[in-house]
């Protein structure tokens, strides 16, 4: 059975959203959820549905939405470092994979 990326992410957005109008979260800490859902199922995804060509961009996608979406925890400047942390890794792994292809 082949699980679409598009559905899961459709499901990452209504949850949250639910939530907001039972009244369970805030309208930021529903943002932050959509965003940490979306990018735990770019991971999932990558890891288990998704193509083998496509994992490591479909992994690294999700890590760097989960980043982003750690906005209510952590202080802008921090986000942003944990961002460009999660894109340094992702270069040096596809640098590092494309590395073991060419040999």
């Amino acid at each position: 059975m082949k699980i679409s990326f598009g559905l899961g992410l459709i499901l990452c957005i209504l949850v949250p959203i639910v939530l907001l109008l039972f009244g369970s979260l805030t309208v930021s800490q529903t943002a932050s959820g959509i965003l940490l859902l979306a990018g735990l199922w770019a991971v999932t995804h990558g890891l288990v549905f998704g193509r083998a060509s496509d994992r490591l961009y479909n992994i690294g996608a999700g890590i760097v939405v989960v980043a982003i979406s750690t906005f209510i925890f952590f202080p802008v400047q921090y986000v942003l470092g944990l961002v460009l942390i999660a894109v340094i890794a992702i270069v040096l792994a596809a640098v590092v994979v494309n590395g073991r292809k060419g040999k």
